[in-house]
């Protein structure tokens, strides 16, 4: 390992002024992974190995995670500890713990291989409820997340850590192509796209789910407008106080997924 001491450390150009870090991320781009319990979730999956770059690890954490990190093939000198002070200084905001890992962002797949079920994203810009949907997703059995050309990037800092790390175990991809564009080659693919909005005709509830569905988000302001709506397959919609507008899209997302699952019996009592 290499104990750090210096702000100016030319090793560090990774880690410096995190929060400032946004904007699309293409394969084989930096990002960062942040705190102890995502980064041992990222561990846990061999493709890993291949993309891990460096870490920065306050010392304690340290003593803890270096093992782990070289058993994986990072290399001893690729594996910066420094107190938890100077790593504040270096990414550029308080911390709890200080645990950050430097990876390359994989190959996207092809968009015919990608798996069914799956969640999409149109136009939804916030990294917390990107993080959030995909750990819902996840945690519900689904197989694939689709970020639209004006989605924020599942791969950013602020997404992976909102995730938990299940970012991981979710297919990802984020499109280049016009969203009706897309919209047309998933269908090609056999999916069927059902939007999520408040003012959508059938109950989330009662809707008679499939395992080749794509459920489809808007964003947080605008969600999905009733042109939009109309180049979809289906639509649903969660019943509300009417004194309500909506919710946030992360919170309809999961409560859709629950209900998902348990109407296509993919988790057994």
């Amino acid at each position: 390992m290499v104990e750090i001491s210096s702000l100016d450390d030319q090793r560090l150009a990774a880690y410096r002024f995190l929060p400032q870090r946004s904007g699309r991320l293409s394969p084989g781009d930096c990002t960062i992974v942040e705190s102890e319990m995502v980064v041992r979730r990222l561990l846990q999956y061999p493709w890993s190995s291949g993309y891990i770059e460096s870490a920065l690890l306050e010392s304690n954490a340290a003593e803890r995670l270096a093992p782990r990190l070289m058993a994986h093939g990072v290399m001893s000198d690729r594996i910066f500890v420094a107190p938890k002070s100077l790593v504040e200084q270096i990414v550029g905001y308080p911390l709890h713990r200080g645990v950050f890992v430097a990876m390359r962002v994989p190959p996207q797949p092809a968009l015919q291989s990608l798996p069914l079920p799956a969640v999409m994203t149109v136009g939804v810009s916030s990294a917390t409820n990107i993080g959030s949907i995909a750990r819902s997703a996840a945690a519900f059995g689904f197989r694939t997340l689709i970020c639209d050309a004006q989605s924020a990037s599942p791969w950013l800092r602020r997404c992976l850590r909102v995730s938990m790390g299940a970012m991981f175990q979710l297919v990802l991809y984020h499109a280049h192509e016009p969203t009706e564009q897309l919209f047309e080659q998933l269908r090609r693919c056999g999916a069927r796209l059902v939007g999520a909005e408040v003012s959508a005709p059938h109950l989330y509830s009662s809707f008679e789910w499939s395992e080749r569905d794509i459920i489809v988000f808007g964003s947080e302001g605008s969600g999905l407008d009733a042109a939009f709506l109309q180049r979809l397959d289906a639509a649903v919609r969660i019943p509300m106080n009417s004194s309500v507008e909506s919710l946030n899209v992360a919170a309809a997302a999961a409560i859709i997924f629950a209900r998902f699952a348990e109407r296509r019996g993919i988790f057994a009592e």
